[in-house]
């Protein structure tokens, strides 16, 4: 599923991140996240038990791997489903973790540490970040990357006497930040590129739409005419069939064709006045039983992304296999400038369990209201958001 704006002029993207624009294949990308968390705290241990004999202070060694740690943590919990979206907050807190690391690994080899080319730090760093690339856009990712490499080209500097390769001080930084800069690099290009291709393929969508209006519209005006001709097999059809058989107009037909005008009368005007989320929730074949409470029609205010995220709660909440929801409830109301909306489920089985199913669809639904808010019973779930209406 794909949510997003057409890109800006020139081919370019947005500041938004793949998160934003695609936040199934967000989740998808869970496995490379902790993945990268793991890898980064493997080199960090790995390296420093080879350098060993190099270490002079072992609480700093054990700080700096507790450091690349508290990163991959913070990593992982940061891109949970349920805690969408991944905030510039969480990859400052990565970026911080870095940094500390590369210190505290200095500090550990003070004195003792001859080679700058064995040193963990930039590696590690460049790790971790390239596992925030389905989480944020590409200049925060790289302000993150260079704001790391300017404290380990500080460490560096402050190491270079202690290096026993005699070469200018400036080759030692860059040995020392190569690794961290191309794996920012790495992060930051995928990031990038996969947002403008997504907006591009979402711009070049909305174009064939925008050509297809014309059919669209011819489609629907068929829908509306057969939906009428099916309530008047269903109404008239009856009537005149029985008093062409009957051959003469009785007493009573006269009550009973008031009847069906006020029947049809009123078949017509609620279909009129149904907004599409009446007739989604209403359509045939669904399993669950849905009240829509919605008496300023604001429904039909709803944005294509808000209704796609909804529709895909909705259809999940419909199917058994996912959970054993029992009924479904929506009320929309409008405050001020704002839309609130709350959805109310009830299952047979535990709430905790069918959030975890819904996982996805929540995750969505956050990241398009950027305000949603669960609340938890025993057995039910209210969701509760809000959407500019104007």
């Amino acid at each position: 599923m794909s949510l997003a704006a057409p890109p800006r002029p020139g081919g370019r993207a947005s500041g938004r991140s793949p998160q934003q624009v695609d936040p199934l294949g967000a989740l998808a990308a869970r496995p490379i996240t902790l993945g990268a968390a793991l890898a980064a705290w493997f080199v960090a241990v790995v390296d420093t038990l080879l350098r060993a004999t190099d270490v002079s202070s072992p609480w700093a060694a054990a700080g700096a791997l507790v450091a690349v740690a508290a990163g991959g943590v913070v990593l992982v919990v940061s891109a949970a489903p349920l805690r969408a979206p991944f905030g510039s907050g969480a990859l400052w807190c990565v970026a911080g973790a870095c940094a500390a690391a590369g210190v505290l690994s200095a500090l550990a080899t003070a004195g003792s540490n001859p080679f700058v080319r064995d040193d963990w730090a930039g590696i590690a760093a460049g790790v971790l970040l390239l596992g925030v690339a389905p989480y944020r856009p590409a200049r925060e990712i790289l302000a993150a990357g260079g704001a790391v490499a300017a404290v380990l080209a500080v460490v560096v500097l402050v190491e270079a006497p202690g290096f026993v390769t005699p070469v200018p001080t400036a080759s030692y930084v860059v040995v020392a930040l190569t690794p961290l800069l191309a794996l920012t690099a790495a992060s930051a290009t995928f990031s990038g590129v996969f947002v403008a291709h997504v907006e591009g393929w979402v711009s070049r969508a909305t174009g064939f739409r925008r050509a297809s209006t014309d059919d669209l519209r011819v489609t629907l005006a068929r829908s509306v005419q057969q939906d009428r001709v099916t309530v008047l097999n269903r109404e008239v059809v009856p009537f005149f069939a029985r008093l062409v058989e009957s051959g003469r107009i009785g007493e009573g037909d006269a009550d009973e064709a008031r009847r069906v005008a006020d029947s049809l009368r009123a078949s017509l005007v609620a279909d009129a006045d149904a907004t599409w989320l009446v007739r989604r929730l209403a359509a045939p074949g669904r399993r669950v039983p849905a009240e829509v409470v919605d008496p300023d029609r604001l429904a039909d205010r709803l944005g294509p992304e808000h209704r796609t995220a909804l529709w895909a709660l909705f259809a999940a909440v419909d199917d058994v296999e996912v959970v054993d929801a029992r009924s479904l409830r929506v009320a929309l109301e409008a405050e001020e400038a704002r839309v609130d909306i709350a959805v109310e489920l009830s299952f047979g089985s535990s709430a905790a369990a069918a959030r975890r199913s819904l996982a996805p669809c929540l995750t969505v639904l956050r990241l398009v209201s950027g305000d949603l808010r669960v609340d938890r019973a025993p057995s039910h779930l209210t969701l509760r958001f809000s959407y500019d209406q104007h």
